[in-house]
């Protein structure tokens, strides 16, 4: 649970519980109190009251007195005769007059609370036509009322304060405690990393028990951030070593040729075997050219503020240029290609066309020293719904399966790449080529068949997945 709803349902158990309190208490105080059952009391006798007096009605204003809760007493008094009481010192069919009901009524209203009710009756006990008077009296101890009001009230308003403020202190509690947890191993893990300790990876059971909220969404970013610096540092160690190991192989030639010319070992600056030291020398500097152009080129896709020059350019023209190049180094090196180009002339693709150009040969380049004479490279542009594959399949001999997933890596070379000459630059630069144009490569190969390299082109600018 989010550390905002969390606080605002700890404010509303904080803020609504008592002001319900405060509503429900005085509700349970009245519909605990004699007034109230005196007042019900009241209307079910009084509808009792207005009918004629049967045999059989003077038996059901008995059975209705027999529902009054208990600590209220009621009398009915009708033509000097009380029909029926629950008041002790007057008997349910005793004969009083008016005038000694009331100064009964009189005498002990220091002690009880009284409430006289007057109704009619359309006809007498005697059966003679006429109305006359019926008294329906009931009344209630005040002493024991308070007493039991005041302990009515007191009890569940101790009880209810007690338990809300168990509960209050027990969802605060929790609540502290969730959030000084996560803000510690926050704090915690931050400063591993601050100190250089990549290798820490967050608990994931940890996860898993604590609610979800935005300490832990922050502790999950963390340690995504974690594992990014982490590959960063790996693949710096990584340049640094790749870098070391290539630039000292031709690095220690064109040193030793140098100082073989300059002791005069090659002989004389004329000879063939000076002018042979020479010609080395020269490869091995376009190497050195070569190699660190690669870089500058990985380096600068891969910086942030890289302005990427993407124009709107017809695709299929530019997909028939490439191919005219490719054909031509095809015949070069004695290899048979095939092309099929199913692109819509009217089609534009937002693309920096000499990057494209520059991953293009570069898988090609690859199909080419990976294959043999006579062996065959395809290369297809197919344009479907929602984007245009372009791809490039070769009958080489193919990637080993536990090399693919590192194929676009930094200094990555597989095992069938250790025979040739490179420096594991090419790919990588081809795949920060079509990542900084929001497209998608993938690569699918068999030993001893061919490797397929294939590029998403999305029509609709979004990325495929």
């Amino acid at each position: 649970m989010k550390i905002k709803k969390q606080l605002q349902i700890l404010i509303l158990i904080i803020v609504i519980i008592p002001l319900t309190a405060v509503i429900s208490l005085p509700v349970y105080h009245y519909l605990n109190s004699p007034e109230r059952y005196l007042m019900q009391g009241y209307k079910e006798v009084r509808r009792l009251g207005n009918i004629s007096m049967s045999d059989n009605e003077w038996q059901e204003i008995k059975d209705a007195i027999k529902h009054v809760p208990p600590g209220i007493q009621l009398l009915i008094y009708y033509d000097n005769t009380v029909i029926t009481s629950s008041i002790p010192q007057i008997k349910s069919g005793q004969t009083i007059t008016t005038e000694e009901l009331f100064d009964f009524i009189h005498s002990t209203s220091g002690e009880y609370d009284y409430q006289i009710h007057e109704g009619r009756s359309g006809s007498g006990i005697s059966g003679k036509k006429g109305f006359r008077n019926i008294l329906i009296i009931s009344r209630a101890s005040i002493h024991k009322n308070k007493q039991k009001r005041t302990a009515k009230f007191i009890l569940p308003a101790i009880t209810f304060l007690i338990l809300f403020e168990t509960g209050a202190i027990i969802a605060i509690w929790k609540v502290s405690r969730s959030i000084a947890s996560s803000i510690s191993y926050v704090e915690e893990h931050t400063r591993k990393i601050a100190d250089g300790n990549l290798d820490a990876r967050l608990d994931e059971n940890r996860l898993k028990k604590t609610n979800s909220n935005e300490i832990t969404s922050l502790i999950k970013s963390l340690e995504k951030m974690r594992s990014s610096l982490k590959e960063d540092e790996e693949r710096r160690v990584k340049f640094i070593m790749g870098i070391s190991h290539d630039l000292r192989t031709p690095v220690a030639l064109i040193k030793g040729y140098t100082e073989a010319i300059t002791d005069g070992v090659a002989g004389e600056m004329d000879s063939e075997s000076v002018k042979n030291s020479l010609k080395i020398i020269h490869d091995k500097s376009e190497v050195l050219e070569d190699m660190i152009n690669d870089l500058i080129d990985y380096v600068k896709l891969n910086n942030t503020e890289w302005a990427r020059n993407l124009v709107v350019t017809p695709l299929k023209p530019v997909i028939t240029d490439i191919l005219s190049s490719c054909c031509s180094t095809a015949e070069l090196y004695n290899r048979k290609i095939t092309s099929l180009i199913q692109v819509d002339e009217q089609t534009k693709i937002p693309m920096d066309k000499t990057l494209f150009e520059r991953a293009i040969q570069n898988i090609f380049g690859n199909a080419v020293r990976y294959t043999k004479d006579g062996d065959s490279i395809e290369l297809k542009a197919e344009q479907k719904d929602c984007c245009i594959e372009v791809s490039i399949k070769d009958s080489g001999c193919g990637i080993e399966e536990k090399d693919l997933e590192h194929i676009f890596d930094l200094f990555y070379r597989g095992t069938s790449s250790r025979r040739e000459a490179g420096y594991g630059i090419g790919l990588s630069v081809v795949k920060t080529i079509i990542d900084s144009m929001n497209w998608n490569i993938s690569v699918s190969s068999k030993i001893k068949e061919g490797t397929c390299f294939t590029i998403s082109i999305p029509l609709n600018g979004n990325r495929i997945s």
